[in-house]
């Protein structure tokens, strides 16, 4: 078959050598031309007729969005995809509106960068076969699913395609519904669906009569499996982790065994190793996806144990689509159905005495839900200040569960107590990180724990009482820290020029942590590790986008080896 032609538009020339690279190495791909901006990507579309063109959203002069504006304008039936970073979902949204058939994710993870572009051409759509019925759509994305406003939208797009639209919801709440006309089978159309990136679960009915029409009003989402999804517990979760983190130790040690030169078997090993490392990268991914689930898991239970108490109490709920772990989810439900009742008695008479007393027989609870990093803040707040003894509320046992989750719970001050907030630590997480190289291990280091990125040249780093520092102008000497077999200068100067570095704190002393490179910003999945497991050296592990492991360092453990 004939190669697909590719224009790359990128204003950094690594990201189009990186993208370049992955379509070539494919063989279904050519990248005919590359260019920097919009611009010149603009005179070079008439003369080359790429199939598809593939372009950064933030460039100089003309960005990512007016560029493919003016090419779709130009030719409607040109394919273009967008890349897009992790915090540029609405700019990826103007580019879908501007005529974008799709987007791919910054940074490139191969699968799911090729998968997405195959998806693009007309031979991935199903074949319209006999004659055309009416078919309702829904589906909903996995949990974690990147860009998810722009991902329904993309599959908006792609299912209209199908056939003439009847009728479509708006896509929220990582779902989508709609109707339409079609010569394709329900069950072509299911399987497609099924298969299209984002997607986790799908129903495809035939609308053959207006009762089976009245059964999906006001669908939200029906499962394929009835009676509802299935529900894993944590520590099941927790276990199956536990396994993988042996395997991938046991993994570790055989590889040492093969490198030593009398075993002369690492070569022909190699390949069922790197099966090995892709098996575990898998299953993790799989593990630590299903452990993020949506606050709004427990709203109903939460919403119940206020109903009730009986006293024309309800419960407003924001932050609901904050994801979580799913443990700590579990252990917050339990302290939440034990801490809302008392709260409504604290608050609100009994309905027969408000009404004798002319009072409002309903009010309303006002819970937040906030994530910051690895901590998860709790506000609760009534309509009127907390009455009685606050014992009563947080009572010994409460207060218990809480310490031993690692977490505090305060009293918010005002005329009376306006509310309680709770803190928590929020287990298994998303976290914006620095992804780093070490010798041959990646790293992942939150950028919260970071004050900036720093090049560490050999002119500024001195020796002095057995230690090694960094010289930053007007401050002073920084120590240096580093992980095993970072080379930096000697006290006998022969050494590399320098090296990156990123620049951190452990209370109020600062350190700079030498690298081989700093790669960029990501977001990961971070999972905090046991210190009997590693010794206290490594905090955690992160699931990095395109399915690989990195490790999330302990820095004031560093700090304190170096």
């Amino acid at each position: 078959s004939m190669l697909r032609s590719v224009l790359l538009v990128d204003d950094t020339a690594f990201m189009r050598s990186m993208l370049r690279e992955i379509l070539e190495s494919t063989g279904a791909y050519r990248v005919i031309a590359e260019a920097s901006d919009g611009i010149s990507a603009l005179s070079l579309v008439p003369e080359l007729r790429p199939d598809l063109v593939v372009t950064d959203l933030i460039m100089p002069g003309l960005d990512g969005v007016e560029m493919t504006r003016a090419l779709v304008d130009s030719d409607p039936a040109l394919r273009v995809v967008v890349a897009a970073a992790s915090d540029q979902e609405g700019a990826a949204m103007s580019a879908l509106a501007a005529g974008a058939c799709d987007f791919i994710l910054k940074p490139y993870a191969s699968r799911d960068l090729l998968r997405i572009l195959a998806g693009t051409f007309p031979g991935a759509f199903p074949a319209q076969e006999g004659a055309e019925r009416t078919v309702r759509i829904a589906l909903a994305l996995g949990p974690g699913t990147p860009l998810p406003r722009a991902r329904l939208e993309v599959l908006r797009k792609q299912c209209s395609r199908l056939g003439p639209v009847l009728e479509a919801s708006a896509p929220s709440a990582g779902s989508l519904e709609m109707t339409l006309r079609t010569a394709t089978t329900p069950d072509a159309v299911r399987g497609w669906t099924r298969r299209l990136p984002g997607v986790s679960e799908v129903v495809v009915q035939a609308v053959a009569s207006p009762r089976e029409e009245s059964a999906w009003s006001g669908c939200s989402f029906r499962p394929a499996v009835a009676g509802g999804s299935l529900r894993i517990k944590a520590s099941l979760l927790d276990r199956l982790l536990d396994l993988l983190d042996q395997m991938a130790l046991e993994r570790e040690e055989l590889q040492q065994l093969l490198c030593v030169p009398a075993a002369g078997t690492e070569s022909g090993l190699a390949p069922f190793l790197g099966q090995w490392d892709r098996g575990i990268a898998r299953m993790r991914s799989e593990i630590l996806a299903a452990r993020l689930v949506p606050f709004d898991r427990i709203a109903s239970r939460l919403q119940r144990s206020v109903e009730e108490s009986g006293r024309g109490a309800s419960l407003r709920l924001s932050g609901g689509a904050t994801r979580l772990d799913l443990s700590i989810l579990e252990e917050i439900s339990g302290l939440l159905e034990r801490l809302l009742p008392r709260v409504v008695r604290h608050c609100f008479e009994r309905s027969d005495i408000s009404s004798q007393l002319g009072r409002a027989e309903e009010g309303e609870i006002l819970l937040t839900v906030e994530r910051g990093g690895p901590q998860l803040r709790l506000t609760l707040r009534p309509p009127l200040p907390l009455e009685g003894p606050v014992q009563d509320i947080l009572d010994a046992e409460f207060t218990h569960r809480v310490d031993a989750l690692g977490g505090e719970v305060s009293l918010i001050p005002g005329t009376g107590i306006e509310g309680l907030e709770i803190l928590l630590p929020a287990g298994v997480g998303v976290v914006r990180s620095y992804l780093c190289q070490a010798g041959k291990r990646l790293f992942a280091i939150p950028v919260a724990n970071v004050e900036r990125a720093i090049d560490l040249q050999a002119a500024a780093i001195r020796t002095s009482d057995g230690g090694v520092f960094w010289m930053e102008e007007g401050s002073e000497p920084v120590p240096l820290v580093r992980f095993p077999r970072i080379p930096w200068v000697e006290a006998d100067g022969n050494s590399r020029q320098g090296c990156p570095g990123l620049l951190y704190r452990v209370g109020p002393q600062r350190y700079a942590l030498a690298l081989d490179a700093v790669l960029g910003e990501t977001d990961v999945v971070v999972r905090p590790l046991k210190d009997a497991v590693t010794g206290g050296q490594v905090a955690g592990t992160a699931l990095m986008p395109d399915g690989g492991i990195a490790v999330v360092p302990d820095l004031p453990h560093l700090a304190r080896t170096r």
